[in-house]
C-alpha cells in the first residue's frame, strides 16, 4: 500500500545522482520529497512552519550531525535518518547522542530506504515497538534495584525500545538461559539482577549500526563486520550515562570477548573477562 501523500521526505545530499536516486525511490511509493544539496537550504525550507515536512534522509557528511541537532531542537517528533558511506565508532556515537533516529550505510538499495521510511511514518508499523518498550519498563520495574519511571533512564528505554525492538526478542531469549548459569554459579541477588539486566541490554549497541549492515540478509563483508563489531563498545558508551548500571555495562562491553582472547571489543582473555559476560 503506498503511502498518503501528505508524507513529504527531505533528502539532503551533496551527490545529484544520489539524491535523484533517492528520491526515485521514494516517489515510486508514493512518497513527496524535496532535494537539497547542502544543509543550510534544508534548513531554509524548514524555517518556513507552512512547508510540509515528515521526516529528514540526511548525508552525514553533509553537515549531517550539526543539522540533526538543528532539526531536533526545532522539531523533536521529526524522524532523521542519516546515511553514511564512512563509519567510525565516534561518528556513530554523535550521531546517537543528537538524536539520530535510524542510520544507513551507502550504497543503499530501495528496500533498505523504503523500509526504514515506512517504519517512522507508517503508525502501524511503530505499534510492536511501543509494545515492546511497555514490556521493557515492566521488566526494569520489576526488579526494584531500578526504577524504570527515573528520568535518567528514560532515554535508555526510548532507545531501545523504539529503534531495534527485534534486539529485545533476541535479548529476551537468551537471558533465560544465561540466568540458569547464574543459578548454578551461586550468585547473590544483585549479582543476578545485574546479570539478568546486562544480557537483556547486550546488544542495546546495535543502535548505532547501520540498519542495512545490522539486517543483511546474506553474508557480512570483511568491512561490514568491521562496523558490526563496534556494537559492544557502543552498548558501553551508551550505558556508561547510568552510574547504577556499571556493572551492567561491563557485561555489554565484554560479551563478545573470547577465553583465549580471540574475541572482541578489547581482546580481554581468561578471568579478565568479566564473569557475568562469561556467562552469558
Amino acid at each position: 500500500m503506498r503511502p498518503h501523500q501528505a508524507n513529504t521526505v527531505l533528502v539532503v545530499d551533496d551527490e545529484p545522482l544520489v539524491r535523484d536516486y533517492l528520491a526515485d525511490v521514494l516517489h515510486y511509493q508514493g512518497y513527496q520529497c524535496r532535494c537539497f544539496s547542502e544543509s543550510l537550504a534544508a534548513l531554509s525550507y524548514l524555517s518556513d512552519r507552512d512547508s510540509p515536512a515528515d521526516l529528514l534522509l540526511a548525508d552525514i557528511s553533509m553537515g549531517g550531525i550539526e543539522l540533526l541537532r538543528t532539526v531536533k531542537e526545532r522539531n523533536p517528533e521529526m524522524p532523521v535518518i542519516l546515511i553514511s558511506g564512512l563509519y567510525e565508532l565516534a561518528i556513530a556515537v554523535d550521531a546517537l547522542d543528537a538524536g539520530a533516529d535510524d542510520y544507513l550505510r551507502k550504497p543503499v538499495k530501495p528496500e533498505d530506504v523504503l523500509a526504514l521510511v515506512k517504519r517512522y511514518l507508517d503508525p502501524n508499523d511503530g505499534k510492536q515497538e511501543r509494545e515492546v518498550q511497555k514490556a521493557l519498563r515492566e521488566f526494569l520495574d520489576s526488579k526494584g534495584r531500578i526504577s524504570a519511571s527515573s528520568p535518567v533512564l528514560e532515554s535508555l528505554f526510548g532507545r531501545l525500545g523504539f529503534k531495534r525492538y527485534e534486539t529485545f526478542r533476541h535479548s529476551a531469549r537468551v537471558v533465560s538461559t544465561c540466568l540458569l548459569f547464574g543459578q548454578y554459579y551461586g550468585l547473590g541477588p544483585d549479582e543476578f539482577d545485574q546479570l539478568e539486566i546486562g544480557a537483556l541490554l547486550h546488544d542495546i549497541g546495535k543502535i548505532g549500526i547501520p540498519r542495512n549492515i545490522l539486517l543483511k540478509p546474506g553474508s557480512l563483508s570483511d568491512e561490514e563486520w568491521r562496523v558490526m563489531r563496534e556494537h559492544p563498545a557502543i552498548g558501553h558508551r551508551i550505558l556508561s550515562e547510568f552510574p547504577e548500571l556499571g556493572t551492567e555495562a561491563e557485561i555489554v562491553y565484554s560479551h563478545h570477548e573470547r577465553w583465549d582472547g580471540g574475541g572482541y571489543s578489547r581482546g580481554l582473555k581468561g578471568e579478565e573477562i568479566p564473569i557475568g559476560a562469561c556467562m552469558f
